[in-house]
């Protein structure tokens, strides 16, 4: 393990969390001698993750005016020093009302970290650990240690495959403009590390218009998250790495907190509009539920009898097992 590495242990905030609410009733408890807890690495994920979730605070959907989606936004609702007086953390503790996330709260770890971050003054300070680098990317499966921050193999690749390499555009055959997004070595093509702006790939997809705006206005388009997610890996140094996976098949499996999400990056991007995918548009929970009733959801993931999906990489055992209960339990829209 790296010296400057920022990690906190998950034993040693839940401590600190429990020693917190002991003693809540007497005094505050003081959070000092702690490592600094990193926003991009620690905080960020989980408010893109949980929060900044389409249809929720992604900054266009119905709770716009609350997007938990960048730093500038998130500390609309963050006191610095202060998270008693911070909504966004008082939200995510909640017992009653409007607790956040609803129905999936957030681990003890997670609370915990932003707890601990606000106390140190809610900093915008920025990870320069690059554990995991050297990894063969090119896929979504598991393997590799966890990276809590854009992660190319996670994170990126999945987005870029499915609303840029799409069949007519980037694809390896089309390869509209010189532009093939197949491959990590194809999509550093257009990418300058360590310079969003120098980049043609963010410029493409971050502006606000144009003959050059991408995917064009006619094809399904990148969330507010997804293109910071994108920018964040460029501003890294768009490493080629083999991320963990954030997989969970022991707790409650959901249609908003864990089927949607997935699809969001991987699915979505070929699977809607007028032009989706083999005519199989994957838009909405209904357009899901009716794949997911008549089974070929989950063929299609594990390749059986259809040509397996997503094409730019299979997802993981665990991720197909996550769908697999999901199916199993109802295909519910929760």
């Amino acid at each position: 393990m790296k010296p400057d590495k920022i990690y906190l242990s998950l034993s040693f905030l839940i401590l600190i969390t429990v020693f917190s609410w002991f003693t809540s009733c007497s005094h505050v408890a003081e959070i000092v001698n702690l490592p600094e807890v990193c926003f991009t690495g620690d905080i960020l994920p989980i408010f893109i993750n949980n929060c900044a979730i389409s249809g929720c605070h992604d900054g266009a959907g119905r709770e716009s005016r609350s997007a938990l989606n960048n730093y500038a936004n998130i500390m609309r609702d963050i006191t610095p020093g202060n998270p008693d007086a911070s909504t966004a953390y008082q939200a995510i503790i909640s017992k009653w009302g409007n607790m956040m996330p609803p129905g999936q709260p957030l681990s003890i770890d997670n609370r915990a970290k932003i707890r601990v971050w606000i106390e140190q003054g809610a900093s915008e300070t920025v990870c320069t650990d690059t554990t995991g680098t050297g990894g063969n990317g090119g896929g979504s499966g598991g393997g590799g240690s966890y990276v809590a921050h854009a992660c190319f193999s996670r994170d990126i690749f999945p987005v870029i495959v499915s609303h840029c390499a799409t069949t007519g555009c980037h694809d390896a055959i089309s390869h509209k403009e010189g532009y093939n997004y197949t491959t990590y070595a194809n999509i550093m093509n257009s990418v300058a590390p360590g310079n969003p702006g120098s980049s043609r790939l963010y410029r493409v997809i971050s502006t606000s218009g144009g003959e050059s705006k991408m995917p064009p206005s006619n094809s399904p388009q990148l969330s507010v998250a997804q293109i910071d997610s994108i920018g964040k890996w460029i501003s890294y140094g768009a490493l080629n790495e083999t991320c963990g996976e954030v997989c969970d098949t022991i707790n409650l499996v959901t249609f908003s907190g864990t089927i949607w999400p997935i699809m969001q990056t991987s699915c979505t991007g070929c699977h809607s509009g007028a032009s989706a995918g083999g005519g199989i548009v994957l838009a909405t929970y209904a357009n899901v539920q009716t794949i997911a009733a008549n089974g070929s959801l989950v063929n299609s993931l594990t390749g059986t009898g259809v040509p397996k999906m997503p094409l730019g990489g299979a997802f993981s055992t665990c991720q197909i097992r996550e769908f697999e209960i999901w199916v199993n339990s109802g295909s519910l829209n929760n």
